[in-house]
């Protein structure tokens, strides 16, 4: 690069510096501009998975990602984690996050595996509270139940069935529910984070839910309807995309 003699000498010395910074940092604004590799973001989010369930990562196949997807390359370890329920479930939801830049990604991660879960030992009526007289453990190719499943008689007994099983019937979470933490009409606190903002609100729920369940809260403030994943009696997280 050449500067013309014509320049003033405080222009010309504002140029040669700007060259220098250029120069003893080559290909900074190319990297800057790279996406995080796809392949990255999956693989922690397969790890992720597998240290949530205990599982080789071999019976672990994660949900192809769009392509699209650019996000900033990250200038630290990636870091993943599950949502919602994500022990004994078919399909994982994995929050893979950045700290800086700072963002967040959601990756499915299917479970392929045959193993026991639990089915009705016999005909139960809807709102019945599940005993340990009721379940029977079978073999099931787990990827082949999306609803969900349970592995472990105490993660399952206390549950309500939200309708009539037949007996045999795989006890999915979404049949035999949590009794609830939260209930319709209650005040609640909506709490949201991002990279290390944790902002709080007050929200009313509008339905009923249990521990890790999904459940839609009328912002007080913004009157805005969000869906949040309830962590405590209190306390429902807003999961931001």
């Amino acid at each position: 690069m050449q500067l013309s003699d014509a320049m003033p000498s405080s222009a010309r010395t504002t140029a040669l510096v700007l060259v220098a910074l250029t120069l003893s940092v080559p290909g900074a604004r190319a990297r800057a501009a790279e996406p995080e590799p796809l392949e990255q973001i999956a693989r922690t989010a397969r790890d992720a998975a597998a240290s949530a369930t205990g599982r080789p990562v071999a019976e672990l196949e994660v949900a192809p990602i769009d392509p699209r997807l650019r996000r900033p390359a990250c200038t630290a370890a990636l870091a993943g984690r599950p949502i919602a329920g994500a022990r004994a479930v078919a399909q994982l939801t994995i929050e893979v996050s950045c700290a800086s830049p700072s963002w967040r990604q959601f990756v499915a991660v299917h479970v392929h595996a045959d193993e026991p879960v639990a089915v009705a030992a016999r005909p139960l009526s809807r709102l019945a509270v599940v005993t340990a007289d009721d379940l029977l453990f079978v073999t099931r190719d787990v990827g082949s139940l999306p609803g969900g499943y349970f592995r472990h008689p105490e993660d399952v007994i206390g549950r309500i069935a939200q309708r009539t099983i037949g007996a045999g019937e795989v006890l999915a979470a979404d049949v035999v529910r949590q009794p609830p933490l939260v209930h319709h009409g209650q005040a609640v606190t909506l709490v949201a984070q991002s990279g290390g903002l944790n902002v709080r609100a007050p929200g009313i729920a509008q339905a009923d839910a249990g521990l890790a369940e999904r459940v839609r809260v009328r912002n007080t403030v913004t009157s805005r309807m969000v869906e949040g994943v309830v962590r405590s009696a209190q306390t429902v997280e807003v999961l931001l995309e």
